[in-house]
């Protein structure tokens, strides 16, 4: 604000001219200047800070990729090709066996403990209707989910084979009267033992022993 003096003040009302004297304040005038603003000085950073790291961008969003709908052939796939079965070779099985029947053969059909024996004349293989009808008696009373082990055996002689041979020859006829019956095969152990001595023991060499069981015995019923 301006300081007017008041001589000046009279003049001005008593109306008359005069030269005025002005007394003017200098700080009035213009504004005090202020002193520069210091700056701010930012405290030394440790040599051993490391600089601020930028912090890391959030990894964008992936996109879901729409999902591609197969292609469905029209016509269904061809069947694979199999290949072929392998061809294994298997023991074959023993010949289902002649029954010879003979009114007038030797030999007869005794009842054992859990079997039947067949006896036959020497040298013979034969049998009587009586004993075939025996055979297939057995077969038909004990049922065809029995196990049959047969075990014939024959007179002795000077050539080992002989009697061998015999002895397989009746007891393949026991085995097909069995079959005949409806006896599957595999439920029927055949054992061929000739003039075994052991086996023969007291009782007639020329016979065949049929014992129904679930496995063969270990040797004939003397």
């Amino acid at each position: 604000m301006k300081n007017i003096s008041l001589p000046l003040l009279l003049l001005a009302l008593a109306g008359a001219p005069a030269a005025a004297q002005v007394t003017v304040n200098p700080a009035v005038l213009d504004p005090p200047v202020k002193p520069a603003d210091k700056k701010v000085q930012s405290s030394p950073r440790p040599p051993s800070a490391k600089p601020p790291q930028p912090s890391a961008k959030p990894a964008p969003q992936q996109q879901a990729t729409p999902s591609t709908v197969p292609d469905v052939p029209l016509a269904p796939p061809a069947p694979p090709v199999l290949p072929l079965p392998i061809a294994v070779t298997t023991r074959p099985a023993a010949p289902a066996g002649t029954v010879t029947i003979t009114a007038d053969a030797p030999g007869a059909a005794v009842a054992l403990p859990g079997g039947l024996r067949v006896t036959f004349g020497p040298g013979q293989s034969d049998m009587t209707p009586a004993v075939s009808e025996a055979v297939r008696a057995l077969a038909r009373s004990t049922g065809k989910l029995q196990n049959f082990n047969v075990t014939a055996l024959a007179g002795g002689g000077d050539d080992m084979s002989v009697p061998r041979r015999l002895s397989l020859a009746r007891g393949l006829a026991i085995r097909a009267l069995l079959i005949n019956e409806g006896v599957a095969s595999t439920r029927i152990y055949v054992r061929a033992l000739g003039s075994n001595a052991e086996a023969i023991g007291t009782a007639p060499a020329d016979r065949t022993d049929i014992m129904v069981g679930p496995t063969p015995p270990a040797r004939p019923t003397p």
